[in-house]
Formats: structure tokens, sequence, C-alpha cells
């Protein structure tokens, strides 16, 4: 098991530096697992180690109270961070190499009243894995995707709760155009290093956001513009003016369909001519577990005893088209904006979900979890 490995490397003597191989072996075992997310939690009885694996998160581990301030220490060495500030959060990265791992580790770390929790993410996929076509989405969407980011101006939008993808989505854009245009990106943080694209991030503490490095960078002479995410309105006014001006923008909205993206930027007082001239497209994606294929969803090694091993995608394509143009131009509240929408064609997630349930590819409960029961 994880904890009695990890309880005896913190048993070695101190001279053969185990917290080092501990915090070694833990970063090891959860690459070969495959999972997004180390949670370190600090618990009145000790140090909880937790992994996210396939978007669920399952503890492994309770290492001693002891070691919760030494294991912890040893990641925000390795990440470069603050040892001696213990009362703020902060954020890091422990390279590859460092971590002696295949891919980089983020971490961030915050003070509780037990003592700092850290919560470390592996970057999953490397440049070469960005393929749109290969990232699972309906050939249909994908197909819509590519035309729309070949498009010489516009705006192109992605939704979905945190962990549902929308960066390896947009990542796959940016691949599909990036040997021919000038790509520039405002991210938060950059996750991964894209051939052919020059990427940046924000920096709050400086001034520098989003809103901020998008007005500098359309400076620039961009052609494609990604920004990480429209948080407030002036990032949303920028971005939509852009794709107005001789730009294509990639960007991200928190809202919880499709069409709820639109009235969200609605609300943020974008007018509805300058919306409805610069949106090209809006997708709406969600991430299920996929069921095992080795034991077919019962449980085996293979799937840790879950029955599901890797995650599929499902997504809600929204193009509008001129008689939904007009709709938001008069003014239609969102309710009568989703029933146009599926009357022009929009497939909604739960019936991309359901198809995929009928396939076998997940299950009705997994269907259930992620957006909840009719």
């Amino acid at each position: 098991m994880l904890e009695e490995r990890l309880r005896a490397a913190l048993a070695l003597p101190e001279e053969r530096a185990p917290v080092g191989s501990a915090v070694a072996l833990l970063l090891a075992d959860a690459a070969a697992a495959g999972v997004s997310d180390i949670h370190l939690n600090p618990a009145p009885d000790g140090l909880e180690v937790l992994y996210r694996r396939d978007g669920v998160l399952q503890r492994q581990a309770l290492l001693p109270v002891e070691a919760r301030e030494r294991v912890v220490g040893r990641v925000k060495v390795l990440a470069g961070l603050l040892t001696y500030r213990r009362d703020v959060a902060q954020d890091g990265q422990i390279s590859a190499k460092e971590a002696q791992v295949p891919t980089d580790v983020r971490v961030a770390i915050f003070p509780t009243i037990h003592g700092e929790k850290a919560v470390l993410r592996f970057f999953l996929h490397g440049p070469d894995k960005f393929e749109l076509r290969a990232l699972g989405l309906e050939p249909a969407i994908a197909d819509a995707l590519a035309a729309a980011v070949r498009r010489p101006e516009g705006v192109v939008l992605l939704t979905g709760p945190s962990g549902s993808g929308k960066t390896t989505t947009i990542y796959g854009l940016l691949h599909e155009i990036a040997a021919k245009r000038h790509v520039v990106t405002i991210e938060d943080p950059v996750e991964h290093a894209l051939p052919g694209v020059t990427q940046t991030q924000v920096n709050p503490n400086a001034g520098v956001t989003f809103g901020y490095s998008l007005r500098a960078l359309l400076r620039q002479d961009p052609e494609v513009i990604m920004v990480g995410e429209i948080r407030d309105r002036e990032t949303a006014h920028v971005a939509m003016e852009a794709g107005l001006t001789g730009h294509l923008v990639i960007s991200t909205v928190h809202a919880g369909t499709a069409v709820g993206v639109v009235t969200r930027l609605l609300e943020m007082g974008i007018e509805p001519h300058v919306l409805t001239a610069s949106l090209a497209c809006v997708l709406a994606q969600r991430l299920l577990r996929r069921r095992c294929a080795a034991c077919t969803g019962v449980g085996c090694d293979a799937c840790a005893r879950t029955g599901f091993r890797g995650r599929c995608v499902m997504g809600e394509l929204l193009a509008p088209d001129e008689p939904f143009r007009r709709a938001v131009a008069s003014g239609a509240d969102a309710a009568a904006l989703q029933k146009l929408a599926l009357e022009r064609g929009l497939v909604p997630l739960r019936a991309a979900g359901e198809r995929l349930v009928r396939e076998g590819t997940t299950t009705e409960a997994e269907l259930i979890r992620i957006l909840g029961s009719h």
C-alpha cells in the first residue's frame, strides 16, 4: 500500500533524506497511476494524501502529524516557494526533471488551521497530444470548431466547470492553426509550451490582468489571441471588439450551457449587435469517466477497482445562425434563446451524454453525477 511505503520512507534516518525520499515516491506513484492532482490535506490526526483520478478524489494515505510540515515544506522547496512563509497562499511549479516524472507539476499552497494544504497538478498531456480530432469530440463538433478557427476574425468561446477539459480543447484549436498564423496567448498559468505560439501569463500582483494584457497584445499585431478566461466586463468588451476588428479570439466564460454564455455576456454589458456580429460559436463541454474496457465496469486492478478508466468528452455546440442572432438583437430572454437553439439543431449536453451511455462508453450513474438528475 502507498501509505505503508510512505511511512517507511519517512522513517529512514535523517541523513538518508527521508522527506525527500517520501515526496519522490509520492510523485512517482501518482504519475504512474495517471492521476491529475495530489492533495496534501492537513487534518487533526495527520496529513491526508488524496489522488484525483478521472475527476474523482480518493483518499490514499494518512501520514503522521509530525510529517505534515516536513512533507509540505519539501514540496515548497521543489517548487521554489518561500518555506518561511506559512501564512499566505503561494503558487509555483516543479519541473519534470526536478520531480523525476514525465511532466511538470503545478503547486498551489494555502494556509489552514491545521497547517498548509498543498495541491499538486500534473500536466498530463505533451504538446504532441493536442490533435483536435483526437480529443474525443463528436466529429461534427470537431469539424465545426476547426472551421471556426480558420476564420480570419470572430470569437470562439468555451464553457464548463474546472476540470472539464477546456484548456485541452483550446490547445487543440491552437494546434490546428499555429503553423499558419501569428498566435499569442494570455494564460493563468501557461500549462504547456506550444510550438509556434507566443505565450504569456497573467500576474495580478503586478497589475498584469487578462484585460490589461489583452489591450497590450493588440498592439503586437496578432492574428489569433487566446485569452484564458473572460472574467470581467473590461476583458469581455475588449475581446468582443477585437473579434470585430480583424482578430480571431479564443477564450472561456463561466456559464452552465452554450446559450448561457450568450446571456452571461449580455449581463456583462456587451451590446447585442456587437455580440451577434462577433460570436462565431460556443462549445459547452464536460468530461465523463469511461467504463473500464478490461472489466466492462465491474472493477479490476487496471481501473483500481472503480469500474472506470480514463475519461470521454461530451459537447454542446452553439453556432449562431441568422434567426438566433435576430432573437438576441431583439432582446429575447434565456429561455426563449434556449428553445430557439434547440429548434435550430442544438444537441444539448444531456442528449450527448445519453448517447455515450447507450453506446456503453459510460454509465447513467456517471452522467447523473456530472449533470445531475433531470
